[in-house]
């Protein structure tokens, strides 16, 4: 009877340990600081929305370049680098210090590191994905602790083979299994088909985001002639799977590929549209028969490709859409230099002192459009044969210690624009006031395009005499439209 009497009690203190180590268990889980998935959206470790913006750099073949490759990125106005590395079944094997330097490398330069196993490209044999899940839990000494800072891309183009459920039931067994050793951070899964064949995250990507119990995984497309072959294409890949209500990124693309044309343009433009990261293939080391995908002659990106300034120069390129992760805001990080946007001109009070050349009204502000906010700089032009524009502040200030120059333009939605009208950012320095300006790019009428100028190489930028935006009018253009200047900043 004396035991009967005693059991509630132990039942009482059973629940309570029971319900202090689910106690402790749940506050550490939501203390954790990382990267999470939340529907489509990649959220960072402050609670902030994080879009990819960045390029693949092949370290396992090139390991002495990469110091120069990382920075060089950087510097492009990336935010994100994907690593390749090798767990030795195919590639010499990036062991655990090299992996922690590649992650200090891309913090240093304030990059997120998503890393990734290449010997698993294009395999079908579920040892290869065994292989790479065994490789990261014998590294994940340098991964944990790092969840903020670093995403795991578990295999690269694993399962060549268009074939949805054996893809599905091979990353079905490797994602718990990474989870129970103790890798919280945000997983990458590849779709199937070299990452071609993206019907396999349409048809099976919920049931293996399932498996994972942080409910921590997004997945990838590279799009190339297949999986990017045209607008349509594009889109559909896209819409398909955000519309399972998963989160997506481009892990790779390139402007063209083996067996045909890939629209990048559609690729950029679509992807800032739906808030999908994008990861550009490649910077540097491409062989021969694919050297039309690198996108720096040399490693330190002095001198860029073609393919090169697309990305980096582009209407939807990194220096007009990238955002640092809000974790190397300076507050984050008191010891870096202030790289946060600064708001010069906004136009909510008035035209701020710009005035138009060649401008046949205005300027005014006006609150029909915005970049953000209520208001912008509007003014009326006369177009013709290639004819040129300016919306411009005459005033001496100084850029000292600043890196980039950012406005959002756009054109009126009538009027002959012919081929589009074109803008370009532009400054003016020193006692002869010397001009510098950043790529001519085109608008659109809807949303706005962002234009940009680095200012990094440019001298006398204690004594900059004039911004300003030029128009250019299109070959084909005549007649009355008009245009925009919102959101002018600084970082």
């Amino acid at each position: 009877m004396r035991v009967i009497k005693n059991v509630p009690s132990l039942m009482l203190c059973l629940l309570f340990i029971l319900s202090t180590l689910l106690f402790v268990s749940t506050s550490e889980a939501k203390s954790a600081k990382g990267f999470h998935v939340s529907g489509n959206n990649l959220y960072d470790a402050k609670g902030n929305p994080f879009v990819m913006r960045g390029i693949n750099h092949a370290h396992s073949w090139y390991k002495d370049d990469s110091a120069t490759a990382i920075q060089a990125i950087a510097a492009t106005g990336a935010n994100t680098v994907r690593i390749v590395l090798s767990d030795g079944s195919q590639y010499t094997k990036d062991d655990i210090n090299t992996v922690k330097k590649l992650i200090h490398l891309a913090e240093k330069n304030k990059l997120i590191a998503v890393l990734e196993v290449h010997d698993t490209t294009g395999k079908d044999d579920i040892t290869a994905l065994n292989n790479a899940v065994d490789y990261w839990i014998s590294i994940k000494e340098a991964l944990i602790g790092r969840e903020d800072k670093v995403i795991i891309n578990i295999a690269n183009e694993w399962h060549g083979t268009w074939d949805s459920a054996k893809w599905a039931e091979g990353y079905k067994q490797a994602i718990p299994k990474l989870r129970h050793a103790g890798l919280n951070h945000t997983f990458i899964v590849d779709c199937a088909g070299w990452g071609q064949y993206p019907a396999s995250i349409h048809h099976y990507g919920k049931e293996v985001f399932n498996t994972d119990p942080l409910k921590n995984t997004m997945f990838s497309i590279h799009m190339y002639e297949y999986a990017g072959k045209d607008a349509a294409t594009v889109k559909s890949n896209i819409d398909n799977a955000l519309n399972e209500g998963l989160a997506l990124i481009i892990g790779e693309f390139g402007e063209r590929h083996t067996n045909g044309d890939v629209d990048e343009s559609t690729i950029m433009s679509y992807s800032q549209h739906k808030n999908v990261g994008w990861l550009a293939w490649s910077w540097k080391g491409n062989s021969s028969d694919w050297d039309y995908l690198d996108l720096a002659h040399d490693w330190a990106g002095n001198n860029l490709t073609s393919w090169g300034k697309t990305i980096v120069h582009g209407s939807y390129g990194l220096k007009a859409t990238s955002k640092l992760c809000s974790i190397f805001d300076k507050g984050n990080d008191p010891g870096n230099p202030d790289e946060t946007e600064k708001v010069l001109y906004n136009f909510e009070s008035g035209t701020q002192s710009w005035s138009g050349e060649n401008v046949s009204g205005g300027p005014w502000h006006t609150n029909e459009w915005s970049a953000k906010d209520n208001y912008s700089l509007k003014a009326n032009v006369q177009l013709s044969h290639h004819s040129n524009h300016h919306l411009s502040l005459t005033k001496q200030q100084n850029f000292s210690g600043k890196s980039q120059l950012k406005a959002t333009v756009k054109h009126a939605n009538w009027g002959n624009i012919g081929n589009g009208i074109d803008a370009m950012l532009y400054i003016k320095t020193g006692s002869n006031w010397k001009w510098f300006d950043g790529q001519s790019v085109k608008m659109n009428a809807a949303n706005g395009t962002v234009i940009s100028l680095n200012l990094s190489s440019i001298s006398n930028l204690h004594d900059v005499k004039e911004i300003g935006v030029q128009f250019i009018g299109a070959s084909n253009s005549s007649g009355q439209s008009a245009v925009y200047v919102d959101h002018i900043a600084i970082q």
